[in-house]
């Protein structure tokens, strides 16, 4: 009997069951605070790139063509670098109204827009409806530039976060007059 209350009186061992219980715990809150501020870092890198992108092209004038877009689109690869697909795209629309008095007839034009990377297509004047909730209240032939980014995030540990889409809409008004696509003639 004496044996067996100096036994469960003895404390001696007890840091190394208590490490074998917390060790895994502590390596896992470490893994899965790495993890959440690489997302949140990617988070942040990629919409920089996309407020770059966007700031060089309201600093664009005239003339915007496929290789500038490109170029672009290979300058945002650059600067989030990803290891997944990304794709970039380039928007202007300019604000018109017939009669000033009459919101019904307030109107976005649609004047160029132009992809690059992945499969999305350009947009025109039929489908410039998804990114018209993103474009804010204009005057009447105010243009403005909406670039598009995408990137789909992949964590490096499963610590349940899933992996998802970045996707930012940039809208910009030109410095000067807005760029045209390829050429100044007919807009």
């Amino acid at each position: 009997m004496n044996k067996i209350r100096k036994f469960a009186r003895d404390e001696g061992g007890t840091a190394v069951i208590e490490t074998v219980v917390i060790f895994p715990m502590l390596v896992w809150a470490v893994v899965a605070m790495a993890v959440f501020f690489d997302a949140y870092r990617i988070r942040s890198v990629n919409l920089k790139a996309a407020y770059t992108i966007s700031d060089m092209l309201s600093r664009e004038n005239p003339i915007v063509d496929s290789n500038y877009i490109n170029g672009l689109k290979t300058m945002y690869d650059f600067l989030v670098a990803s290891k997944s697909p990304t794709w970039i795209r380039v928007t202007m629309v300019q604000f018109e109204t017939n009669d000033p008095n009459d919101p019904n007839d307030d109107q976005y034009i649609f004047k160029w827009s132009k992809a690059s990377g992945g499969s999305v297509p350009d947009l025109n004047q039929t489908t410039l409806s998804e990114v018209e909730p993103d474009i804010p209240i204009m005057g009447d032939g105010d243009s403005v530039i909406i670039v598009e980014t995408h990137m789909r995030y992949q964590p490096a540990f499963d610590v349940g976060l899933k992996p998802y889409d970045l996707d930012n809409v940039i809208v910009t008004r030109p410095r000067f007059a807005p760029p045209c696509w390829e050429t100044c003639i007919n807009g």
